[in-house]
């Protein structure tokens, strides 16, 4: 595993995975729930070439939520952003996964100088379909009924997020399992969920903005999904390649929520390919 940083971000400490001396900056966003280690597969081929960073989204894994903070998307884009700056990062690609995806296109739309490039694997932010949990887990007082569960019923719940069972080892299952269950954790994870999703489905108030934004976004974007995805369903990625101009779309036929953990050297391969295009041979390029 890659040792620990961290660095202040507005008066708290953002928590912080970093691998790689050379190259382009990339900016890891892990998704609801899960914490920088979500990225333990992906990390070291990104760093051959590039300066990794993966934080812990405030509320997740062992950065603590920023007095003031609220839980909207715009929040999670300015600590993105806010991040950036204090690594002295002007510019970095940016890959999301799950609502990882929905800040880094958050931080695409408000900010477009701040990405050089953008991947979005398994992408919130993109349509209006939800599953059934999260739409339940938004509702009020959830998070005052739920109380953590066995690891074993944990490693079940995770395993159905994949098209593979066997792609969630025991090894992974407890690293995910001890980070969820950090402290502020699941009230993170059901306030953010409040933000944006309703027992409907995504909040129209939330989606609408980012989806009449997708046809503005200059930057190169790479779009990875799971065709048998049960989270978010594939058709919000065909939809999304063809309103934002130029998108490169790539689908994993036997894959679910978890692109990158489920077929590890197929995602790096793609990954780097759309990150070193254009540049030297070292990966230089500008930042």
């Amino acid at each position: 595993m890659y040792p620990d940083h961290s660095i202040d971000v507005n008066g708290s400490r953002a928590r912080f995975l970093r691998a790689g001396e050379d190259g382009p900056p990339v900016v890891l966003i892990h998704g609801l729930g899960a914490s920088a280690e979500i990225w333990s597969a992906n990390i070291g081929a990104l760093a051959a070439s590039h300066r990794v960073f993966a934080p812990d989204l405030p509320g997740f894994g062992r950065t603590a939520v920023p007095p003031g903070m609220d839980f909207s998307p715009a929040a999670y884009s300015r600590f993105i952003r806010d991040f950036m700056t204090a690594l002295g990062l002007g510019r970095a690609a940016l890959v999301g996964h799950s609502l990882g995806g929905g800040v880094a296109l958050r931080v695409t739309l408000d900010d477009p100088g701040r990405v050089d490039r953008l991947v979005l694997a398994s992408s919130a932010g993109l349509g209006p379909d939800v599953s059934l949990p999260l739409r339940i887990a938004s509702l009020p007082l959830f998070d005052r009924v739920f109380c953590r569960p066995p690891l074993p019923v944990f490693t079940r719940f995770l395993r159905r997020l994949v098209y593979d069972p066997a792609a969630i080892t025991p090894e992974f299952a407890r690293l995910y399992y001890d980070m969820f269950f950090q402290p502020g954790a699941v009230r993170a994870f059901t306030a953010i969920l409040r933000a944006v999703v309703t027992i409907r489905g995504a909040r129209p108030g939330i989606l609408e903005p980012i989806r009449e934004g997708l046809g503005t976004i200059a930057a190169p974007v790479l779009i990875l999904w799971g065709r048998r995805d049960r989270i978010l369903p594939v058709g919000q990625a065909l939809d999304a390649a063809g309103r934002i101009p130029g998108a490169r779309l790539h689908i994993f036929e036997r894959c679910g929520h978890m692109p990158n953990v489920e077929y590890p050297e197929a995602f790096n391969r793609l990954v780097l390919e759309f990150l070193d295009e254009g540049r030297g041979p070292r990966g230089e390029g500008r930042e």
